[in-house]
């Protein structure tokens, strides 16, 4: 007695959606798109979403949604401004100032104005001070408080005039990034008007 073949183990999935009708077909990739989203991430998926995450926390990727922004402040091209981001991302290259909490890095900008991202650490105070001249700053990262009861936060822009005077509050719970395009500040109060020339 002959035995029946037993029929061809097929689990291509274009054989087995040629088998159904065309209305079912849809159908069919639907349902295996559903199921496909519910089964776990391979390694290799894992391993390039952690490589992505981590790329896009880093310089120069950080500020990617403000790149044209920045080019405009400080008048770079996307080449100049990718070089001065990849630079700010070396702890190193930030500059304690004499202000507690406040570090800086100079930007190789093409404007005659001073060009820089200022750090203000998570709760500071920056006190009271006059702009010679018009100030514009994009703010990258955190918030900070306008004494005149403003609250600046990332992606908000924020233009002095010459001779206009303000200080700031930054939030407690987190640092604040600031790019920054200006002409020089003088500090106002009876008691740190001797330290103009330091923060310059």
């Amino acid at each position: 007695m002959q035995r029946p073949t037993p029929p061809e183990h097929r689990d291509d999935q274009a054989d087995f959606l040629a088998e159904a009708g065309p209305n079912d077909q849809a159908v069919l990739q639907d349902g295996l798109l559903a199921l496909s989203s519910l089964l776990p991430p391979s390694d290799s998926q894992l391993r390039g979403a952690e490589r992505l995450a981590r790329a896009v926390s880093e310089l120069p990727l950080r500020y990617a949604p403000f790149y044209r922004r920045l080019g405009s402040l400080w008048q770079l091209s996307e080449e100049q401004l990718l070089r001065e981001l990849t630079h700010a991302g070396s702890p190193q290259a930030w500059t304690p100032t004499w202000l507690r909490g406040v570090k800086t890095i100079e930007i190789r900008s093409s404007t005659e104005a001073r060009s820089r991202l200022l750090c203000f650490g998570a709760g500071v105070r920056f006190p009271k001070h006059r702009h010679r001249a018009p100030e514009r700053v994009l703010v990258l990262e955190g918030s900070y408080v306008d004494s005149t009861g403003r609250t600046v936060r990332a992606g908000d822009e924020q233009l002095m005039a010459a001779g206009s005077e303000h200080q700031l509050q930054v939030s407690s719970d987190r640092d604040c990034i600031a790019a920054v395009c200006e002409g020089g500040i003088e500090f106002t109060g009876p008691l740190l008007r001797w330290a103009t020339k330091l923060f310059g």
